[in-house]
């Protein structure tokens, strides 16, 4: 289920968020309200997610994973049956409730099981098996579409169903008495470690406000610059894959942990990405930039994620932080940037970034600025 859960789950957003914005092209919607369907589910989950995940410390991760599928799949058959914009709308408040439930619960469902390097590979495991469901997702909903608008959403919803009767019979929380962690289980929480775990938050954060950025604004440039549908899709996918290929290198050993230069290199990279996105207009020199990219924001969610699970004492609690925090920079960058590529041109959202990252990178060496005693750099 470390595989099954994070892959259906994603599986089904994936298809959802593709299918929604298409059918309310359907409908005439205006680009406002196109922005609204992932904005609102975003939003939604960034105030409640942080939220969510104590709330599974107290009550268990079983029953918050279990309404995560459950209330999807009521959101896909009531979206399948909708013939308006503002029904789909109000649908994303009910998917951002859905991912604040299930994500927070799952990651600590995850930990709640596993220490040390054994835990860091089960995150990763988790991280690959969203990633391919993020690549496959968009063209099993865009064929669907192409049969029938309905069709993705009939789909989703018995994918989603699916996963819950599986969860349903597979995911048990562990007994109480291993709630919190045990004493001398892990390495003392110095101040060194849990200012790293500061600086991860606000690298995941400035990461996801880049790929916010890079698949909402970045296909519109594309397109000004002559590239065909498929060539966009495969430089999206650039960045997919870079991502599962992140996820996969960092699984296999702790040679980042806690180590600065990882963190650093990771925005390195992603600032070599923005400014190429920026300069050039070469098709090939956009897919590389979009591999930087991708794989700085594997190495900034990993270290949110592990860290938020290894500092916390309550797990559902840092997982819930981590999502919180993802949400915020998914929910602000595409906005930002579209406000700068409406008024500015279709390249002013990666200078954007680039100011934004470059700004969060100076306000986690503030807190990483003195060499922890355990930290190799």
């Amino acid at each position: 289920m470390i595989r099954v859960a994070p892959f259906g789950m994603e599986m089904v957003m994936s298809v959802y968020y593709l299918a929604a914005p298409l059918l309310l092209i359907e409908f005439k919607a205006n680009p406002i309200e196109l922005g609204l369907v992932g904005s609102i589910a975003s939003g939604v989950q960034m105030i409640l997610a942080h939220r969510m995940g104590p709330l599974s410390d107290r009550f268990g991760r079983r029953r918050l994973i279990l309404l995560g599928p459950l209330l999807f799949t009521v959101s896909c058959f009531l979206a399948m049956i909708a013939n308006q914009v503002w029904p789909i709308l109000l649908i994303s408040i009910l998917n951002g409730i859905c991912l604040s439930l299930f994500w927070p619960s799952l990651q600590a469902w995850v930990a709640d099981f596993q220490k040390g390097l054994s835990l860091a590979r089960n995150i990763g495991t988790l991280n690959m098996a969203w990633t391919v469901s993020l690549l496959l997702g968009p063209t099993l909903s865009g064929t669907f579409f192409g049969v029938h608008p309905r069709l993705p959403f009939l789909f989703a919803g018995s994918l989603a169903l699916i996963l819950f009767l599986l969860s349903y019979g597979s995911i048990h929380d562990k007994p109480r008495e291993k709630e919190t962690k045990e004493p001398g289980a892990e390495s003392p929480i110095s101040a060194w470690h849990r200012n790293f775990l500061y600086a991860a938050w606000i690298a995941n954060f400035m990461s996801w406000f880049l790929l916010g950025n890079a698949r909402y604004q970045f296909p519109k440039l594309a397109r000004e610059l002559g590239s065909a549908p498929l060539t966009v899709g495969l430089l999206t996918g650039c960045m997919g894959f870079s991502l599962f290929m992140g996820f996969f290198l960092l699984r296999e050993t702790d040679l980042w942990h806690f180590r600065r230069r990882y963190l650093f290199g990771a925005q390195a990279l992603a600032a070599v990405g923005l400014s190429t996105i920026y300069l050039s207009s070469s098709p090939f020199l956009f897919g590389l930039a979009l591999i930087a990219v991708g794989l700085s924001a594997s190495i900034t969610y990993y270290s949110s994620l592990f860290y938020g699970i290894r500092l916390s004492t309550q797990i559902g609690r840092g997982t819930g932080f981590h999502e919180s925090i993802l949400s915020m920079g998914a929910l602000a960058g595409p906005i930002l940037g579209g406000l700068g590529a409406q008024f500015y041109g279709l390249r002013a959202p990666y200078l954007i970034c680039l100011v934004f990252l470059f700004a969060a990178v100076g306000c986690e060496w503030i807190f990483l600025r003195r060499k922890g005693a355990g930290d190799l750099n």
